[in-house]
C-alpha cells in the first residue's frame, strides 16, 4: 500500500511555484486570494471572537426569536391597523431591533472582556504579538458583526414600510442612526466596564446592574418611540439641529474616550497610558466649544450663560483632574524614551505625557484656556457673531451678557484651580507614602473619590452653615464665601468682604505651590534608546526556509527538493 503525498510535499516536490496550483487538488478561487490577505490584516480576536458570537446559543435563538417577531408583527399589522399602517409598523419594527442592539451585544461585549480577567487569559494575549488597541478593537469588531447581522433581518421589512403612507426617509434615518449609535455606545461602556471592574466578586454585581440598566435603556428606547417619534423628526429646523449635533458630539466623544480609556487599562504597566487619553480629553473640549459656537451664531449670550459654560468645563476638568493627579510620578524607561527633547517640546508636549504633575498641569492649562476663550467672545462678541439690533430692543439691554460678568468667571475657574491643587497635593505628599498598603493601579480611583469628598463637603458645608445662621437672622460672609455655586453669581460688589479675599489669597498660593511642584516633572530629561530596541524596531527581513523542512526529507527518506537559480 503506498502512502499519499500530502499537498505541502507536492508543492515542495513540483520544483517551482509555477507548477504548484496544478499540483494541488483543488484550484484557489478569486475571492480566495482577496479574503486571505484581507484576513491575515485583521485581528484574531476578531476572527475567534466573531466565530464564539455567531456559534453561541445566545445569538442563535435571538436571532430565531427576532424573525419570529418580525414575521408575527407584520401579519398583525397588515390584519389589525387600518389608518396609519407605515408609521404602526415601523414602530414595531424599531422596538423588535431595540432589544438585541440595546441589551443582548452590549452585555455580550461586557462578558467577551469580563470573562478574559476572569479566567486569567487576557495575561496570554497580552504578552503575544497583539498590541492593546487590537485586543479592544478585535472585541468591539466582534459587537458590530452581530449590530449588522441584527440588522439584516429588519432591513428589508423597514424599507418596506417607506412604500406605504406617512413615513419619510428622513424617519427612516434618524431612526436607524439613533438606535446603531445607542447600541455602539452601549457596548464600549460595557467594555469600559469591564476593564475598569477586573475582581470577580466584585464583576458579579457590575453584571447584575450593568443588565438592569441595559433593560432600563430598551425602555426609554420604547417610549421613545411611541411618544415622541410621530411628530419630532418631521422637520429639521436650526433647534433640532443644534440639540442633535450637541448630542452626536457629546455622546461620540464620550465613546472615543471610554475606548481609549480600555485600550489604556489592559495595556503594560510600563507603557505610556495617558497621551491617548488627554488627546481625546482635549479633543472633546474643543468639540464642545465648536458646539457653543455654533449656537451662538443664532442667539447671543444671555446673562450668566458664560458662568454656566465655565462651570461645565470645570465639572469636567475636575472629574479628568482628580484622575489624572493620581497617576504614578515614577515614569518608566520605555516612557522616558519617548519624552521631548527640545525645551519647546517640554513645555507644551510634556503635557500629554504620563505623570500626576504633568496630568495637573494638562487641566490647568484647559481650565484657564476655556475662561480666555469664553472671555474673549463676551468681549467681542458684537463683532464675532451677526445679529440684528431687533432682538436686543425687544427684550432690552439687561438680559444680556457684559463685560461685567468677568470676575464671576475669574473665581469660577479660580475655584477649580483650587480643588485641583489641593488633590495634587493630598496625592503628592500623603498619597504617596501610603500607597504601598494598596495594589497598584488604585491612585485614580483614590484620587478621584477624595476629590469628589471633598468639593462635596466643603459646598455642602458652607451652603449648611449658611442656612443654619439665616434661621437666627445673621449672614456670614465666611459661609458663603466658600461657596463656589452662589459666589461665582454674586456681584462684584459683595465680593470685597474680608473673608472672600482671604480666601482668594490663600487659594492663590496654593495654586502657586501647586504648580511649582507639579513643574518639577518638567526636569525630567529622555534617555537614549538601547541598541538592542532600535535594531528590534527595523522591520524583519522575509527570510526563505532551507529545503529539507519535511520529516521524510530530513531522514533522507525522500529525496530534497532541487533548488531554483534565484535559491542558487
Amino acid at each position: 500500500m503506498t502512502e499519499q503525498k500530502s499537498a505541502i510535499e507536492k508543492i515542495r516536490l513540483s520544483g517551482g511555484a509555477a507548477d504548484s496550483a496544478a499540483s494541488l487538488d483543488f484550484e484557489v478561487s478569486k475571492l480566495d486570494n482577496f479574503l486571505d490577505p484581507l484576513s491575515d490584516w485583521f485581528s484574531s480576536i476578531l476572527i475567534k471572537e466573531a466565530r464564539q458570537a455567531v456559534k453561541s446559543r445566545q445569538f442563535v435563538w435571538t436571532y430565531v426569536l427576532q424573525l419570529v417577531l418580525v414575521a408575527a408583527w407584520t401579519a398583525i399589522g397588515f390584519a389589525t391597523l387600518t389608518s396609519q399602517l407605515g408609521t404602526g409598523l415601523l414602530l414595531g419594527y424599531f422596538v423588535i431591533l431595540g432589544f438585541p442592539l440595546a441589551v443582548i451585544i452590549p452585555f455580550s461585549g461586557y462578558r467577551s472582556l469580563a470573562r478574559e480577567f476572569d479566567d486569567g487569559t487576557i495575561r496570554l494575549i497580552s504578552i503575544t504579538t497583539m498590541k492593546p488597541r487590537q485586543i479592544i478593537l478585535g472585541k468591539f469588531g466582534s459587537a458590530l458583526i452581530q449590530l449588522v447581522l441584527y440588522l439584516s433581518v429588519l432591513a428589508p421589512c423597514i424599507s418596506f414600510t417607506y412604500l406605504l403612507e406617512g413615513i419619510s426617509i428622513w424617519a427612516i434615518v434618524v431612526g436607524l442612526l439613533i438606535s446603531i449609535g445607542g447600541s455602539i455606545f452601549l457596548t464600549i461602556f460595557g467594555l469600559f466596564l469591564a476593564g475598569s471592574f477586573r475582581s470577580r466578586n466584585l464583576g458579579v454585581g457590575v453584571s447584575v446592574v450593568f443588565s438592569i440598566a441595559l433593560g432600563f435603556a430598551y425602555f426609554l428606547w420604547i417610549v421613545f418611540c411611541f411618544e415622541t417619534y410621530d411628530g419630532m423628526f418631521r422637520g429639521f429646523g436650526n433647534e433640532k439641529y443644534l440639540i442633535a449635533t450637541g448630542f452626536t458630539f457629546s455622546v461620540g466623544s464620550t465613546a472615543l474616550l471610554l475606548l481609549a480609556s480600555v485600550v489604556a487599562q489592559i495595556s503594560f504597566p510600563s507603557d505610556n497610558r495617558s497621551t491617548l487619553l488627554r488627546v481625546m480629553m482635549l479633543l472633546q473640549q474643543m468639540l464642545f466649544f465648536g458646539w457653543f459656537c455654533q449656537l451662538l451664531c443664532q442667539e447671543p449670550f444671555y446673562r450668566d450663560v458664560p458662568k454656566v459654560i465655565l462651570m461645565i468645563t470645570g465639572h469636567y476638568w475636575l472629574l479628568m483632574g482628580f484622575l489624572m493627579c493620581g497617576e504614578s510620578s515614577n515614569l518608566s524607561r520605555r516612557v522616558r524614551r519617548s519624552l521631548p527633547g527640545t525645551l519647546a517640546g517640554r513645555i507644551f508636549l510634556s503635557l500629554f505625557m504620563p505623570g500626576s504633575g504633568r496630568g495637573f498641569l494638562f487641566a490647568m492649562a484647559n481650565v484657564w484656556a476655556a475662561f480666555l476663550f469664553v472671555m474673549l467672545l463676551v468681549v467681542f462678541e458684537n463683532f464675532l457673531f451677526d445679529w440684528t439690533n431687533q432682538t436686543r430692543s425687544r427684550f432690552g439691554t439687561n438680559i444680556y451678557a457684559s463685560e461685567a460678568e468677568i470676575p464671576g468667571m475669574i473665581i469660577s475657574s479660580l475655584f477649580v484651580s483650587w480643588y485641583l491643587s489641593l488633590v495634587f497635593l493630598f496625592n503628592r505628599f500623603l498619597w504617596r507614602r501610603i500607597s504601598r498598603k494598596f495594589e497598584p493601579g488604585y491612585g485614580p480611583v483614590i484620587s478621584l473619590f477624595f476629590g469628589v469628598v471633598l468639593v462635596a463637603m466643603v459646598s455642602v458645608g458652607s451652603f449648611l452653615i449658611e442656612a443654619f445662621l439665616s434661621n437666627y437672622g445673621l449672614r456670614s460672609s465666611l459661609a458663603w464665601a466658600f461657596n463656589w455655586y452662589r459666589v461665582s453669581f454674586e456681584d462684584f460688589s459683595s465680593l470685597t468682604s474680608v473673608f472672600f479675599v482671604a480666601f482668594v489669597i490663600q487659594a492663590v498660593m496654593v495654586l502657586m505651590f501647586a504648580v511649582f511642584l507639579a513643574s518639577r516633572d518638567f526636569l525630567v530629561v529622555a534617555v537614549e534608546t538601547p541598541e538592542r530596541v532600535l535594531i528590534e524596531r527595523q522591520p524583519t527581513k522575509t527570510n526563505r526556509l532551507p529545503v529539507g523542512e519535511s520529516i521524510d526529507e530530513i531522514f533522507g527518506e525522500l529525496p530534497a527538493a532541487p533548488r531554483r537559480d534565484d535559491e542558487a
